[in-house]
């Protein structure tokens, strides 16, 4: 073949469009053309050229991308991060309630105490029993969420007290207190006297 129809070919043999027999021929050709085969070794190279600008233009948009993805992703987590630390702020963590803000009431019923708390500003009410501290109770207090499941009352809380012993005699012993302990002091008080005001007979 002549060097005019080899260099005619030369393109299509780079891309692998040549039939085997074209193959052969170019091939035998190029081995004795020195002019041939440098001309297939520019078109080669102009190739690899081609393809790592074209493989830049590809990378260069897919970098933008991910810096795009990376910087909605750290927006998305820091958002999830600030919701989830205002709610436990608001919702989940407790603050000790003032003394000012709590009603109480106590009453006799069924041979039992009953001490009643409201909070009177909105919020729910938690109480907290201290095993190792009989008759005290902590107050603290919180904001009321959708997720919580305090019942119908969330600000209210009831505490009982069981007077008798099984002979039926008082068990409160002088200076036996009833201690609530809010934000602003610790209260105390006196169980005898409750005795006394709810007229409940001693013997």
């Amino acid at each position: 073949m002549k060097c005019e129809i080899i260099k005619d070919l030369l393109p299509s043999y780079v891309d692998e469009l040549t039939s085997t027999e074209s193959n052969i021929e170019i091939e035998k050709h190029l081995e004795s053309c020195i002019s041939c085969k440098e001309e297939l070794n520019k078109m080669k190279e102009d190739i690899s050229i081609e393809e790592i600008k074209l493989n830049k233009k590809d990378i260069k948009p897919l970098k933008k991308l991910n810096k795009k993805v990376l910087k909605y992703v750290i927006i998305t987590i820091l958002a999830e991060i600030t919701l989830v630390g205002s709610y436990f702020h608001f919702f989940g963590f407790d603050w000790k309630v003032n003394s000012n803000d709590l009603y109480v009431a106590y009453y006799l019923k069924d041979d039992i105490i009953y001490f009643d708390f409201e909070l009177m500003n909105g919020r729910v009410l938690n109480a907290w029993t201290d095993v190792e501290e009989p008759y005290t109770i902590s107050f603290t207090e919180c904001f009321g969420s959708v997720l919580d499941d305090k019942g119908v009352h969330p600000n209210e809380f009831s505490y009982r007290i069981h007077y008798r012993n099984e002979k039926g005699k008082i068990i409160f012993k002088d200076g036996d207190t009833l201690k609530l302990k809010f934000k602003d002091k610790v209260e105390e008080i006196n169980l005898n006297k409750i005795v006394e005001e709810l007229k409940i007979n001693k013997h």
